[in-house]
Formats: structure tokens, sequence, C-alpha cells
């Protein structure tokens, strides 16, 4: 021999597939990446919901689990205390620009008060998973939000008559 092994010749042969499996495998791995990526935009994506409402029709109730803030893009909307076996007491009326919906979702507790819409209102609401990917992006509309929930709070503890 020549310093050189005789090679089988279905050896070439088998590598060659070997080859042709860890592309396809490559391959593969990139195709489930990108679909994973694309249902993830896609979920994002849909986590943003734009709905309207008629006046006096109610966006969310007093007690209901805190899914989503929502952002009003146009109209007003009011914030109602429902109190048992008294008059319902107006916590505040929001307008185009402003958000409600953060306080359960930041405390991670149940609403805290229902929301109507008082004139016919135009809402994005954002469902409570992404609001901490955005906060990352918008610190300052982060701090915004903290120092609105701050405020509302305490409007809250004095509407229950400091509890």
């Amino acid at each position: 021999m020549t310093g050189q092994e005789a090679v089988h010749p279905h050896e070439k042969l088998l590598v060659l597939a070997g080859d042709l499996i860890l592309c396809g495998l490559g391959v593969g791995i990139v195709m489930i990446f990108l679909a994973i990526t694309l249902l993830d935009v896609r979920a994002r994506l849909q986590s943003v919901v734009e709905k309207r409402f008629g006046p006096g029709e109610t966006v969310f109730r007093q007690g209901d689990f805190p899914d989503r803030l929502y952002l009003i893009g146009m109209g007003e909307a009011e914030v109602i205390r429902e109190v048992l076996g008294g008059e319902d007491i107006s916590l505040a009326r929001l307008k185009t620009g402003e958000f409600f919906g953060e306080m359960g979702i930041i405390g991670n507790t149940p609403r805290s008060a229902t929301v109507k819409a008082a004139t016919e209102l135009e809402t994005l609401s954002i469902h409570r998973s992404y609001i901490a990917p955005i906060f990352s992006y918008l610190p300052t509309w982060q701090e915004k939000v903290r120092r609105d929930n701050a405020q509302r709070t305490a409007m809250n503890r004095d509407a229950h008559g400091g509890e």
C-alpha cells in the first residue's frame, strides 16, 4: 500500500449521508426555532386587543381577575366602587390618553373597582403577561404607571374609609 488505507466504496456514501442528516437536523432546528419565534410574535400581537364600549357598558367588574391593562384611545371611562347595601361611589373619570386596570396586575389582587364606559369608549388592552416586557422597554412609562398606581391605591384606601 502507498500509505493510504483502502476505503470501502460505501464509506464515502455513509459519510455523505451522515453530513446530510446533520445538515437536515440543523435545518430542522432552525425551522423549529423560527416556528417558535413566529408563534411568540403572534401571541404578543394577539395580547394587544382593541375594543369599543358603548356608554354604560362595563369594561370589567370589581372582584374580577386582573387579566389586562387598558389604554384609552378615545372617550371616557368611569371608575366605580361598588358598595354592598349602599350607593356606589364614583372614584374617577378617565379620559383619552389615560390608562386603568394596573392596580390588580401590579398588586396581583382582584379588581378593586368596576370600570364602565362613560361615553363611547375605544381602548387598547394589553394582557398581563406582556406588561413586564413592555416596562423593560419603556422604563419611563413603568415609572408613570407605578406613580399613578400609588396615587390610586391611596385614593382607594380613602374611599374604603382608611382600610
